[in-house]
């Protein structure tokens, strides 16, 4: 079996739960992100980053790594499909975008750009012009940015009006998240099209690997802003719009979610996997409602000083783990000490299921 295949075949049957207990992967930081310039595109200086990375990946050993391009323009790149200007990063930091609209009353005319205007033709250029470079299609991509329908809606219209209107305005709210979801299922259809099927490994965050058509990966930071009752009534509708379009979702919240766990877990939206940031939201508390029937991927908030080290979090995570839980210890080279983060999951209690640790 070719290697690559059989390294997709090894994170599917992770992700089906055929293989548990803990898993790492170690990728090459990609230091090119967010070096997309949206004034002054340069898709060569984007692909330059992108090559050296894969083959610092390719030279760098880790087992269980795919050569991956990372095409993250930004956290607007939902929201840049309805117009709005974008603001320039400042020295160091992140790329913005004003809101293309300001009431509700005004939602009625959002129209997305074409295809061809978007990020994500961007992205098809930028993998087909790394897999020339590279002399190969066994090239994998990182979607832009894959926000939720809300949180798309509230780079889309001033997010304080957003949060009124699903008071006073709620009709038009429903409508155009309604809109929103069948473009963005519409685009990454696409997207996934043009790229020939099966390249598509996730979007940039996290770094985890998930096969195209195990689901897409998608953010929903604004679950901390609102109540279970908003958030069942407008998001996850949506969500399960987009879990059923590509066989499921893995979701990235990097703030407090706790109060959804429930509504998520009643949804019978297909959940991969639930990224969750200590300490805002603790993995006892996801566990308690999910069990071992997702996957997990911890990160810890690096002003938090529950524990000396990354290190220290995963060996503490075990502990309350069962022998089954699916820990994914998604990492970039440089991040924590890797030798003893693969010593300490090493010697992590095997899975009590008889299937082995991935």
């Amino acid at each position: 079996m070719p290697p690559l295949q059989q390294k997709m075949q090894t994170f599917s049957a992770y992700w089906c739960g055929e293989h548990t207990g803990p898993l790492v992967t170690i990728v090459t930081e990609p230091k090119y992100r967010q070096l997309f310039n949206h004034q002054n595109p340069n898709l060569d200086a984007v692909a330059e980053g992108a090559v050296a990375c894969i083959q610092a990946d390719l030279s760098s050993g880790e087992p269980n790594v795919l050569p991956t391009v990372y095409c993250d323009l930004g956290t607007i790149s939902t929201a840049k499909l309805y117009g709005g200007k974008v603001i320039p990063p400042p020295e160091g930091g992140m790329v913005h975008i004003e809101p293309a609209v300001s009431t509700p009353n005004q939602l009625a005319g959002l129209a997305a750009c074409a295809f061809e205007d978007s990020d994500f033709q961007f992205a098809v250029d930028l993998h087909r012009l790394v897999c020339d470079r590279m002399g190969t299609d066994e090239v994998f991509l990182r979607t832009p940015d894959f926000q939720g329908p809300v949180n798309t809606l509230a780079l889309v219209m001033d997010q304080q009006e957003l949060l009124m209107g699903m008071y006073t305005e709620p009709d038009a709210i429903h409508a155009a998240l309604d809109s929103i979801t069948t473009t963005l299922i519409d685009y990454h259809q696409r997207l996934r099209h043009e790229l020939g099927g099966g390249k598509v490994i996730g979007s940039i965050w996290p770094y985890t690997f998930l096969p195209e058509d195990l689901g897409a990966s998608i953010t929903q930071d604004m679950m901390p802003l609102l109540s279970p009752e908003l958030y069942r009534e407008f998001e996850v509708p949506q969500l399960k719009r987009i879990a059923d379009a590509f066989g499921g979702v893995q979701i990235h919240c990097c703030g407090r979610y706790l109060q959804h766990l429930s509504v998520l877990k009643e949804s019978g939206i297909l959940i991969r996997g639930l990224e969750f940031h200590h300490p805002f939201t603790p993995f006892g508390d996801i566990h308690r409602v999910f069990g071992d029937d997702i996957v997990y991927i911890p990160y810890l908030f690096g002003q938090c000083k529950d524990y000396p080290d990354y290190v220290a979090f995963a060996a503490d995570l075990l502990k309350q783990g069962t022998g089954e839980t699916r820990f994914w210890f998604a990492q970039a080279s440089g991040w924590c000490d890797e030798d003893e983060l693969k010593k300490a999951v090493g010697n992590a209690t095997p899975a009590r299921n008889g299937r082995g640790n991935a």
